[in-house]
């Protein structure tokens, strides 16, 4: 336990990432893989779920976007991934929606709300308090 205390404390963390704006997702993803999480990528609940069909692959955490294509909600992407999985995977919510009603849903199931536009000290701090 000690090794993953040193550096970001984030080294392997298997993250999926749900968003749906291909720039957003790819600086967050530059930015995790940066601190040496294994990200897969996708941009709807459906995609998400996808990459989870190899089951060898679990991940850690799940950081979402609220608003994604097609009227589909980040934190019902994050109950059907925990679904699937069949255990309460960490997660995080992402969004610009300062709305009450988006952190009510998010504290409903136990997921974290960050709003954007993300500080990358502020998001790692997190995750490293998600995974402990």
């Amino acid at each position: 336990a000690l090794e993953r205390s040193r550096g970001y404390g984030l080294f392997g963390t298997k993250v999926l990432l749900v968003e749906n704006d291909a720039e957003v997702l790819q600086a967050m993803t530059f930015l995790l893989e940066r601190w040496q999480c294994l990200v897969r990528a996708a941009t709807s609940t459906d995609d998400a779920l996808d990459l989870l069909g190899d089951t060898d692959w679990v991940p850690d955490i799940v950081i979402a976007d609220q608003h994604l294509d097609g009227g589909d909600l980040g934190t019902a992407t994050i109950s059907e991934v925990r679904d699937y999985l069949g255990r309460a995977v960490p997660a995080l919510i992402v969004t610009a929606d300062s709305s009450e009603a988006v952190a009510k849903a998010a504290r409903a199931d136990g997921i974290e709300l960050m709003r954007k536009p993300l500080k990358p000290a502020q998001l790692r701090a997190l995750l490293a308090h998600l995974l402990a």
